[in-house]
């Protein structure tokens, strides 16, 4: 049998992507927020699946705890995340998911699997893209990625009109 490899193997990751990688690796860079833990519950209840998530983030020395319902787990997760995020930063509340995938490359339940995530807030776009053998983890951590670079862009904007005014609008 034929060895086949998936183009998505060798795509690049995007930009967003990319730069938080970049900044990670910074000894200086502290993310805005830390996932302390998340959960999921996956239920049937009254003839119907619900599906619940509950996220406890800390913002400096402050945890915020929250918890939403989905349509799916990755929905369930970015409700509780967005309700959480957006206590301190509410400049977030325009951003929304507008496309989601994941593709799996191997032939097993255990093969890696890709989620690639795309954002905008109505002025910027972004896509983001998260591998694990675990879909779930996948797309928590693009998930969690789109939100942070976002946040990192708005200090980067904020820090320059502190510094220049005249490039506020940037």
């Amino acid at each position: 049998m034929p060895q086949t490899e998936s183009i998505f193997c060798e795509t690049e990751a995007p930009q967003a992507s990319r730069e938080l990688a970049e900044l990670r690796t910074s000894i200086d860079y502290e993310p805005p927020f830390e996932v302390v833990r998340r959960r999921v519950i996956d239920d049937f209840h009254d003839g119907r699946m619900t599906i619940d998530a509950t996220v406890v983030i800390r913002i400096g020395d402050v945890e915020v705890t929250e918890a939403a319902s989905g349509v799916g787990v990755v929905n369930a997760f970015d409700n509780a995340l967005r309700k959480a995020l957006l206590k301190h930063f509410p400049f977030l509340e325009a951003v929304r998911v507008t496309e989601t995938y994941a593709h799996a490359s191997g032939e097993s339940t255990e093969a890696e699997v890709m989620s690639v995530k795309k954002f905008s807030d109505g002025r910027l776009n972004w896509t983001t893209l998260a591998k694990s053998t675990n879909l779930v983890e996948a797309g928590w951590l693009s998930l969690v990625d789109g939100y942070e670079w976002r946040i990192v862009q708005e200090r980067i904007r904020q820090r320059r009109q502190i510094s220049n005014p005249r490039l506020s609008r940037r």
